[in-house]
C-alpha cells in the first residue's frame, strides 16, 4: 500500500466515458470554477483540466473527449490513448482513471471500461444516471457489479452532485492501494501473438522522441486488431523492420486458431461484459 508520504504531490485523474454519460457534468461538479480550457498541441482536441482538494490532497482532473472506443483512427483520437498511457509530455501520467458509465446503458459503456483496464492503471467506476435506469425498470446492484469487475463502483448523480464525497474517497484509495488489473478478456492464442509482436518490436526498434523504447502492450494489441488502422503508420511501427509482415502473419495464425481479427475483440470484450 502507498503511504500518504509517498503519494504524488498532485494526484492526476483522467475522466473517461462514452458521449452523453454525464462525464463533463461530473467534471464541472468536481472542479467547480477551478478549471482551464485550451487545446492539446498539434491537434484540434479540446483540453480541459480542473483541480480539487480532498482530505488534504490536491487532485488534477483531466476531462478526456467522450469516446465509444480506445481504437484510435486519427491523431485527434490518439490523444486520449496517449494521455491514458502517459505518453504525452503536456499531461502527467494518470494516477487513476475515473470511468463514468450510464447505468441505463451499462453493457455498451463497459466495452470502453474493458479497454481502459488494459492500460494497467488504477480505475474507479462512477455509475451515473441511475435515476434514468430506474425509470426504465433497470436495477443495478453496485456492490455485486464491483465484485464482478474487481473495481470500486460508486453510484452518483452528477447533475445533482450526489455521491461525490464517496467518489473522491474511492479515488484516493485507488491510488493508495496496489492495483491488480483483471485478467485479459482475450483468448490465449491472441495474448501469445501480442507477446510475440512485443518482443519483435522491443528487440528491433530504437528510442526516439515520440515515445519510450518499450512500446506499451496496449498499442501492440491495437496494431494487431486494427487492420489498416492509424497505428500502422506510426513512427514506432516504421522503425521496426519487418513488423507489418509479422502482424499479417499473426492475423493469419489467429484466423486458423478460431480467433480472427478484428472479430476477436468484440467476442472477448462482450464476453467479459456479460
Amino acid at each position: 500500500m502507498t503511504t500518504a508520504s509517498t503519494l504524488p504531490q498532485t494526484i492526476t485523474v483522467a475522466l473517461l466515458g462514452n458521449p452523453n454519460t454525464g462525464k463533463s457534468t461530473l467534471f464541472n461538479a468536481l472542479s467547480g470554477v477551478h478549471q482551464r480550457v485550451g487545446n492539446y498541441p498539434g491537434v484540434t482536441v479540446e483540453k480541459k483540466v480542473g483541480r480539487l482538494r480532498h482530505e488534504g490532497h490536491d487532485f488534477q482532473l483531466v476531462d478526456l473527449p467522450g469516446t465509444y472506443s480506445l481504437a484510435p483512427r486519427s491523431p485527434d483520437e490518439m490523444v486520449t490513448v496517449d494521455v491514458l498511457l502517459g505518453r504525452r509530455g503536456d499531461v502527467p501520467p494518470p494516477d487513476v482513471v475515473l470511468c463514468i458509465v450510464d447505468a441505463s446503458n451499462l453493457q455498451r459503456n463497459l466495452y470502453l471500461v474493458s479497454q481502459a483496464l488494459e492500460m494497467g492503471r488504477p480505475t474507479v467506476l462512477a455509475l451515473n444516471m441511475g435515476d434514468v435506469a430506474r425509470e426504465r425498470g433497470i436495477t443495478i446492484d453496485a456492490a455485486a457489479l464491483s465484485q464482478r469487475l474487481g473495481l470500486p463502483v460508486v453510484e452518483i448523480q452528477a447533475n445533482r452532485k450526489r455521491g461525490l464525497a464517496e467518489l473522491k474517497h474511492e479515488l484516493l484509495l485507488a491510488v493508495e492501494q496496489k492495483f491488480q488489473p483483471p485478467e485479459s478478456p482475450f483468448p490465449e492464442a491472441f495474448r501469445d501473438e501480442v507477446q510475440r509482436l512485443s518482443e519483435h518490436i522491443n528487440s528491433t526498434s530504437s528510442p526516439s522522441a515520440d515515445g519510450p523504447a518499450e512500446t506499451p502492450r496496449y498499442l501492440v494489441e491495437r496494431l494487431l486488431l486494427d487492420t489498416g488502422g492509424y497505428l500502422e503508420h506510426s513512427p514506432w511501427v516504421t522503425r521496426s523492420p519487418g513488423l507489418l509482415a509479422e502482424v499479417k502473419s499473426a492475423r493469419e495464425r489467429l484466423t486458423v486458431a478460431g480467433a480472427p481479427v478484428p472479430a476477436v475483440e468484440a467476442m472477448s470484450r462482450y464476453g467479459w461484459v456479460s
